[in-house]
């Protein structure tokens, strides 16, 4: 009897440290690959603009070390990504920055002409973690030729964004 007690409060207490310790489950609905895993993410650097990409702490980071005064000239996106025309997608994301910024959050397609798909929401971070969200509805998509991201260029610094979710409304 006192081993039965015994295999059983090891067992009880390897559940709970392990439950402790265990992240959370990924949301099944999200079309993106983990947020912080660089092999996830394209990182773009256009001209003269120059950046890095590396993850820490559970996030991803990207790191404008040089801005040429365009924007689009640092970017990172995650494709290819499937979004379907006409339907409704939620955007969430937590983000901060190592000095007030703005970023913008895009979809668009990952080829020639590079149009955007419905969403394109600039945001301003603050050093702070904090949760964004926005809504859009798809339109021209390509099939799996999609891109989700930032647009990065605008300042120095870096940008830490985790946790970034893309999914239906319904």
């Amino acid at each position: 009897m006192i081993r039965a007690i015994s295999l059983f409060s090891c067992l009880a207490l390897s559940a709970a440290l392990f439950a402790a310790d265990a992240k959370p489950a990924a949301d099944a609905k999200n079309v993106l690959k983990p947020t912080a895993e660089v092999k996830n993410w394209r990182l773009e650097q256009h001209e003269e603009a120059k950046a890095a990409i590396s993850a820490a702490d559970g996030a991803i980071v990207f790191d404008v070390t040089k801005d040429d005064g365009t924007d689009w000239h640092v970017q990172a996106f995650q494709t290819p990504v499937e979004l379907k025309d006409n339907t409704e997608y939620v955007v969430t994301f937590k983000a901060k920055s190592d000095v007030e910024r703005a970023v913008r959050v895009q979809a668009g397609i990952d080829q020639e002409d590079w149009h955007l798909v419905g969403l394109d929401e600039e945001v301003t971070l603050g050093k702070e973690w904090k949760e964004y969200e926005a809504k859009f509805t798809a339109t021209e998509t390509v099939a799996m030729k999609n891109r989700v991201g930032f647009v990065l260029g605008m300042a120095k610094g870096k940008v830490y964004v985790k946790d970034l979710v893309v999914k239906p409304a319904k």
